[in-house]
This record gives structure tokens, sequence and C-alpha cells, in this order.
């Protein structure tokens, strides 16, 4: 997930589509520049460098807490080829997804980190890091191809889903995928995302959050959205010469017609208070929960929302996380690894 700041350009461009077209709740931000969450090879290393060059770095993650050494094996890291070289201590800001090691061959990850300006990743800009704990550690492997789910829409990020096949197989242990949809109970997401500070950790981290049912993030993500909309009409009033009480109708008028921004492909996670939870350079990761003593996978690490004053898309009350549903593409998986 990225971080997401809107200016007033932004502002007046929804203001102007609604007064046209009514409100998407799916994504008024990629009007002019995308949505945050697209090209995370490019964005998340740069994030990454900016912070590290504040030597003053947190240790908390989004009420998270680092894992124990080799506690989740199957986590891999996806980095950006041409940041490496021999040392391994290239390897932390080269990170920008997390992925999962579904069979030895085989991670499974997001679609949106397969991706630049709409077009797939070549194979040879990825390289997977293998059993690492702390980044600086693990071992590289070259990807052999990239598969992007067809029905992948940038727009609403629905089916976010991709495989990336190894060139060699790795000795790590994996995960299983769900056989089973799965909307309730305790789940762990794991990665080398955003902390809290804003800072981005060297040593993996986990956070345990509750699963929930789509419609708990499609009121959440929606009121964030009208309280943005009421906002934004609030901040022009005074030119506009328009009163308090047309701006709560307005904003009851458009948030009435907002469409749900969850498709039946995503899997709401999280905590209510949003004090846990997934974000930037988390994407691809695993969401899990544990059957019979072992971890299987949910989850995909997908998007997040946050209000336009906040600095980042991750950590709000109500909102929680999405992510892709792996039980929606059991069959999909299956067929690109029998390929």
């Amino acid at each position: 997930m990225l971080i997401r700041h809107y200016g007033k350009l932004a502002a007046a461009s929804l203001l102007a589509a609604t007064m046209t077209t009514g409100f998407s709740a799916s994504g008024w931000a990629q009007e002019s520049e995308g949505r945050p969450e697209l090209s995370p090879m490019s964005r998340v290393p740069a994030l990454r460098a900016d912070m590290a060059e504040d030597e003053d770095s947190g240790d908390r993650v989004f009420g998270g807490k680092e894992a124990a050494k080799g506690a989740w094996p199957f986590q891999v890291a996806l980095l950006t080829s041409e940041m490496l070289d021999n040392d391994p201590a290239s390897q932390p800001n080269a990170q920008f997804c997390g992925g999962s090691l579904i069979a030895p061959q085989w991670v499974l990850t997001a679609a949106h980190c397969l991706t630049d300006s709409g077009q797939t990743v070549a194979a040879d800009t990825v390289t997977v890091l293998v059993g690492a704990t702390n980044l600086e550690e693990g071992k590289r492997h070259k990807v052999a191809a990239v598969f992007v789910n067809e029905g992948y829409d940038t727009s609403t990020l629905d089916n976010d889903v991709g495989l990336l096949k190894l060139a060699e197989p790795a000795t790590a242990p994996t995960i299983a995928i769900t056989d089973a949809n799965v909307e309730n109970g305790t789940a762990t997401v794991t990665g080398w995302g955003m902390m809290e500070d804003g800072y981005f950790p060297n040593n993996l981290m986990q956070a345990d959050i509750e699963l929930f049912p789509n419609t708990a993030c499609n009121a959440g993500i929606k009121e964030i959205y009208a309280k943005d909309l009421g906002g934004i009409l609030r901040e022009l009033a005074p030119r506009m010469r328009y009163s308090d009480a047309s701006v709560d109708e307005a904003t009851k008028a458009i948030a009435a017609t907002m469409r749900d921004p969850l498709t039946a492909n995503m899997l709401c996670a999280g905590v209510q208070s949003g004090a846990r939870d997934a974000c930037n350079g988390d994407s691809g990761g695993p969401l899990f929960t544990v059957k019979g003593g072992k971890p299987v996978q949910v989850g995909v690490v997908s998007w997040g929302e946050g209000p336009m004053d906040g600095s980042a898309a991750c950590g709000h009350a109500n909102a929680y996380g999405i992510y892709t549903r792996v039980a929606n593409y059991r069959d999909w998986i299956k067929g690109k690894m029998g390929q």
C-alpha cells in the first residue's frame, strides 16, 4: 500500500467530477496520477531511500512486532534487480513488495507488484529473496516468468493477484493456500512495509488482526469518502457562497450513490481502531490463518484507504485493509503452475 497525498488540485477535480458524473467510490484519485498503489517497484525503493537518510528511525509497525528469526520461512521479498550488487547490504533498499512461496518454484504476490505503467514487468527486473528474516540475509533467486491475472483492473484493483516462476526451485518451506472462503477469525499479516513512524524495517514484522465481512470495509471506506467530500465542499463554501446546510445535503446525496469499493474478489481484515494494519512495501505479502497448527494463506496484501489529510492509506479507524481473496484464484493458480 502506498502513501496518499492529495492537494487542492485533486480536490477541485473531485468537485468537478461530483457535479458532472457523481462520485465513484473506487478511485477519484486516479484522475490525474493513477492509484497510489500502482508501480511499487519504483515508488517503494524511493520511499525507503528517503527515510534511510534520517538516522533517527523508530521501531514500530502499525501495532505489529518483529517476527522471530525463521518464524515465517515462506515469506519472500521482491527486490528491484537493477538496485542490487554483490553486497547483501544492497538488498534492503531494493525491496518493494512481498510474496509467499506456495511451491518450491512458485511465488504468489499481488498483480500491482508486477506491473509498471500498465505493463507487466520483465522477469529479469525482479529478484526474489528467499529465507530472509532480515533483508540483508537470504538467498537471491532469478525469475523465469511473470504472470499477472488477466482480469486485473488498475482502477479498482480487482483481481489483484500474480505469480512468479523462479528459475530454480527454492529449498525454503512453502505455505498452503486456503480451499475455502473465510470471513471471520484471527489472521496474521507479515512484511517489511512502512512502520507507524514512516520508516522501513530491515527485519520482518508481523501483525495479528481480525477478518471481517466486506460490508465492514465498504461502510468504513465510504464514510471516509463522505467526510473528505464534505471537507472539500466546506473549503470552497466561502468563495461560492453556499451554506453549511447545503454542504450536508449535497454530501448525503452523493454519498448515497457511492458504489461499494470492494468486490467479491477482495477480503477485509484489520482492527476497528486501525492500530494494526499492512502498509507501503507490504503489498503482495501473505495474510494467513492457522489451521491444524499450520499457516494457511487466505489473502494477498492489496490496497488500503485513508482520509485526504492522512499521511498514508493505512492505520485508519474503520477502514481496515483490503486483501485479494485467495480462495477465488485456486483454479487460476493451478492453471498457471500447470503450464
